[in-house]
């Protein structure tokens, strides 16, 4: 400990987004990236680490004047082995922005006296101060930590998604740079597995603490074994299993304190807990018991199992006392209503559990019970019975009243989810209730369960509450007061069956749906923390982003969930795509939501709605006559104009007499083909290429969703 504390005067923080193996060359010809190094510097550098700009990038990733980043510098006379050239570099002589903190962000978020800042592509021989203990290296495509409230499985802070990582090359002698004081190692969201799998690989001895956090690991490295860790970090890999008591890796983890094995592969756990195991994080694994082996421990303190797969626990009196003695106990445990036989209902800090022997009244088997329950169940029958007739008569009466010739229907038909009539014209037919639906009533959870807390947005029809669903927070969608008629509820419910049908991870995760009579029906889906797309881009945290640590990174995300719904069979249209309806998370990235309670609007509805749908509309939708899933590409085509000015489409149209466009001019213009959303002059070509591509006015000219994905990733890997 008294080393530790002598020794503790700098950290080094590295935030990087490497895309590209290091030059060996600091030539001016060579430098294609922006390079943090500590050779080749600039002279006046001092020997301090520097910053070499590619000319090649100064456009997309410029020098910046930060405050505690240093000044941008030119030298025309930089000298390398073939003579003088230009070259824009930064000596971060100032990295210092605290008494232990040396900071580097490779994005530029705002003018910073206390962060330094610099778009940084890659690292490369970066020398290390000999006082350094601990050495953060986070390569992050993502920055939605920066953008939002984030928060963990494991109560933590997260900055990306399990499986977005960079293909990074590291030396053999990487850890071997580092000084012999550095006692903290943090890899996040890099792909180590083949560096780690090198046999000349080692870490230093003195390793106290571990983070390899998403960095594609299947196994622990065997590099642990050369030191004696108190604190381990595996979150978000793919760990099937934890070292038997009997191997050399158990024994050299005898001095472990801290454990976290969040989101992995762990269906189990029957290794004995570290003797000095204090705190053991297990969430977000595909568990179904609480393992044994944690009730023999001695030392464990703190025991977190968020969103693993706990039902209907059962413990011994012993166990559910060890786990009420714990300082902290997070878990996330379903409760059906009835324990086993020999086992009783019981109240925990986090929900019900079953205890053996313990005194259950809902397993009592007398006869008043009895009796009661028949008479509940009797009235219930009654009830529902009442309130068939009631919506028969009521249903009767809104279909005769309601304006032209619209009727909808309980079903959302699959010529609704193939073709383009979306129920706006026409007629459909039905008459069955959301009481015997077999769809809705296969996905129906307990109205009671579904707790509101606040309410997050409200739209022309709809609203959506933060709430709380079996100890996890949720999404829920329901009707708006005044959009409560039989029709808009039947049609919420046929939107309800097509997320019920959709699985794929960047479509919003459908929970369930509830309702205590037909016009209280809501939707029960996973809450995204960072809000709607637009929101985020309109926010002030929108500009800083780029298309290289966010932007292409969402369009991808939005063009996969297209793929998996146009490739279905039958294909389904979303046919309401607009930033509005693009979640964001700081966990998962960005995911499509709204599957149809629009699709049922009138196209004045659509117009008197604010910047609705309208200026997201294919021209060919506009017409009114079939159209097919190229609608979707379209609108996919106007989201990218959206990240390119982070502003609504069609902000800079303005009539001749110099005043703003209204939404039906643009409509008129946009099914004539004579007008499309613009550009940003800083928007890469190629984005601005395949866009256009996705705008083109015959849907026979415009790429397939398939398509867009692939070119998506093709600018990321090769362009940003």
């Amino acid at each position: 400990m008294e080393r530790l504390r002598c020794s503790l005067t700098v950290r080094l923080f590295v935030i990087a987004c490497v895309r590209y193996s290091a030059c060996d060359a600091a030539e001016c010809t060579s430098i294609t990236q922006n390079i943090l190094t500590s050779e080749n510097c600039p002279a006046n550098c001092l020997n301090n680490p520097c910053v070499l700009y590619a000319p090649s990038l100064r456009a997309r990733l410029p020098c910046r004047n930060t405050g505690a980043s240093g000044s941008c510098l030119f030298d025309t006379s930089y000298e390398t082995e073939s003579g003088s050239c230009e070259l824009t570099y930064q000596c971060l002589d100032s990295m210092v922005n605290a008494q232990d903190s040396w900071f580097l962000s490779t994005g530029y978020i705002k003018q910073s006296d206390t962060m330094t800042q610099a778009y940084v592509t890659v690292i490369q021989k970066l020398r290390f101060d000999p006082s350094i203990v601990s050495v953060y290296v986070l390569f992050l495509r993502l920055f939605l930590s920066l953008l939002c409230t984030i928060r963990q499985l494991n109560g933590g802070p997260t900055m990306g998604t399990k499986g977005v990582m960079q293909n990074v090359r590291l030396e053999p002698s990487f850890f071997s740079n580092q000084p012999t004081t550095v006692l903290q190692f943090i890899g996040m969201h890099i792909n180590l597995r083949a560096f780690l799998d090198q046999s000349d690989v080692t870490f230093p001895p003195t390793l106290t603490h571990l983070y390899l956090v998403n960095v594609n690991l299947q196994t622990l490295p065997k590099q642990i074994m050369n030191c004696s860790l108190t604190y381990l970090d595996v979150s978000q890999n793919y760990l099937a299993s934890f070292p038997s008591e009997s191997s050399q890796m158990y024994q050299s983890l005898k001095s472990l304190t801290t454990l976290n094995l969040a989101e992995n592969n762990l269906a189990n756990f029957t290794s004995p807990l570290p003797s000095k195991l204090e705190n053991l994080t297990l969430s977000g694994n595909p568990m179904e018991f609480i393992p044994p082996v944690i009730f023999l421990s001695n030392a464990l303190k703190e025991l977190r199992m968020k969103a693993c797969r706990l039902s209907n626990v059962k413990l011994t009196p012993e166990q559910f006392a060890f786990l009420e003695s714990l300082s902290t106990f997070d878990v996330d445990m379903a409760f059906s209503g009835r324990c086993d036989q020999g086992y009783g209902a019981t109240e925990s800090r986090n929900g019900k559990v079953c205890v053996f022997g313990a005194a259950d009244a809902s397993s009592t088997s007398s006869s008043t019970g009895l009796i009661v329950g028949l008479v509940l169940g009797a009235v219930g029958i009654l009830l529902i019975a009442c309130s068939y007739v009631y919506w028969r008569r009521r249903s009767r009466q809104e279909k005769y009243s309601t304006k032209g010739n619209n009727r909808f229907d309980t079903d959302l038909t699959e010529d609704m989810l193939r073709d383009g009539s979306g129920g706006v014209s026409g007629e459909t037919h039905g008459s069955s209730s959301i009481w015997t639906d077999s769809e809705l009533l296969a996905v129906r959870v307990d109205y009671k369960d579904v707790r509101l807390v606040k309410l997050l947005s409200r739209g022309g029809f709809g609203e959506v509450w933060l709430g709380s669903y079996m100890n996890e927070e949720v999404a829920v969608k329901r009707l708006l007061s005044d959009k409560k008629t039989m029709s808009d509820a039947l049609a919420f419910a046929s939107e309800v069956k097509v997320m019920a049908k959709l699985e794929h991870p960047k479509i919003v995760r459908f929970i369930g749906v509830a309702w205590s009579t037909a016009l209280t029906i809501q939707a029960v889906t996973e809450y995204m923390d960072c809000g709607d797309l637009r929101s985020l881009l309109n926010s002030r945290k929108g500009s800083s982003l780029t298309w290289a640590n966010l932007k292409c990174q969402i369009a991808i995300d939005i063009a996969d969930a297209l793929v998996y719904m146009h490739t279905m069979n039958p294909k389904i249209i979303h046919r309401d795509l607009k930033s509005r309806n693009v979640l964001v998370d700081a966990q998962q990235g960005a995911k499509l939501s709204d599957f149809g309670i629009s699709r049922n609007r009138s196209l004045e509805d659509t117009m008197t709605a604010g910047v609705g749908t309208a200026r997201w509309i294919a021209p060919e939708v506009i017409f009114g006559g079939h159209y097919t899933e190229l609608a979707d590409v379209y609108s996919l085509g106007v989201v990218l104009t959206e990240l390119d000015t982070c502003k609504n489409p069609f902000h800079d149209a303005v009539n001749t007499n110099g005043s703003k466009m209204q939404d039906v001019t643009i409509l008129q213009l946009v099914s004539s083909g004579q007008l499309k959303p613009s550009f940003s002059a800083s928007c890469p070509a190629s984005i601005v290429k395949l866009a256009e591509a996705c705008l083109a006015f015959h849907p026979s000219e415009r790429p397939g969703a398939i398509h867009v994905s692939y070119e998506l990733r093709k600018i990321l890997q090769e362009e940003l």
